[in-house]
């Protein structure tokens, strides 16, 4: 008998109730097509067809579909006892965790996880340090990290979530002009870049005569939305500006790996490895986002 992914359960539970894969996929935060094949997946372990998909958008669930969402919930329902099970074992658990987090596109989504956290461990204070420099989790100057690299230091564990991707981004005048061909549109990079030219730049945009430089993504992309300039930026600051347009270029660079990290001393330490867990489930969830692959409005997704 095959084993059964949780998550395709969960994904099942909210087609049915949403009626598409296109809305689940809204309500999940995840893209459509991720939704089709957990489904596609399912079915083909099972033998049989969940739902009636000839009705345009509409999914139809079948007989053997309503059976499986009486039990899915069943499932759901002991997962959450589960989960209220194991809060109600740690409601003691107290202390201080410190907790270094670097760009400011990363920190917004952060922000909420951490909020959550403290709501369910409201006896666990939070240290947030936000620093772009690396800080010595050996040295205890943070628990935590949440990094945007591709060599985690040594004496650390961590989690790999995915890789931050990046996308260049402009207001919508930047990117009409350059569907009509222009390329000497002001760019934005960063100080230390120096005098020279990123390759995002030197391959994109040969002809542009201004490039500003700031030390600050979120200075950039205020830059960015008040038309000085065109960014390339990771996809979790861009795709959420209503004001910035995915410029189609044929290049960018690639993106860093993502990681959860922490001292490998403290991967017992219960207030730690539950951040450090939650952490890891709730940024997993957020990987479209994170990698470029997130629902976006359709005239900005160019």
């Amino acid at each position: 008998m095959p084993d059964f992914d949780w998550d395709n359960i969960r994904h099942f539970l909210e087609v049915v109730k949403q009626g598409s894969a296109t809305k689940a996929a809204r309500a999940l935060g995840v893209n459509q097509s991720t939704v089709s094949r957990r489904m596609t997946t399912l079915e083909e372990q099972l033998g049989a067809a969940l739902f009636d998909r000839s009705h345009s958008n509409l999914w139809l669930i079948t007989p053997i579909g309503e059976r499986l969402a009486a039990v899915a919930n069943t499932m759901r329902d002991q997962a959450n006892e589960i989960e209220r099970l194991a809060f109600s074992s740690t409601q003691e658990i107290s202390g201080t965790v410190r907790l270094t987090v670097g760009d400011f596109s990363m920190r917004e989504i952060i922000i909420g996880i951490v909020e959550g956290f403290c709501r369910d461990f409201p006896n666990i204070e939070i240290e947030f340090i936000v620093s772009d420099t690396g800080l010595d989790l050996s040295a205890r100057e943070a628990d935590i990290a949440v990094r945007g690299t591709d060599a985690p230091p040594p004496n650390v564990i961590g989690k790999r979530i995915g890789e931050v991707s990046y996308r260049v981004y402009g207001v919508k005048k930047y990117y009409d002009q350059f569907v009509a061909g222009d390329r000497t549109m002001p760019c934005i990079s960063w100080l230390g870049d120096g005098t020279t030219r990123p390759a995002w730049i030197r391959r994109n945009f040969p002809d542009c005569a201004i490039v500003h430089r700031v030390n600050s993504a979120t200075v950039g992309v205020e830059m960015a939305k008040q038309a000085m300039g065109l960014l390339q930026v990771d996809c979790m600051a861009g795709d959420v500006e209503r004001k910035l347009y995915r410029i189609p270029v044929n290049f960018v660079e690639k993106g860093w790996g993502f990681w959860v990290l922490s001292h490998v001393d403290l991967r017992t330490t219960p207030r730690v490895r539950l951040l450090r867990d939650r952490l890891v489930r709730s940024l997993t969830e957020k990987l479209p986002l994170i990698e470029g692959r997130a629902p976006i409005r359709p005239e900005a997704s160019q």
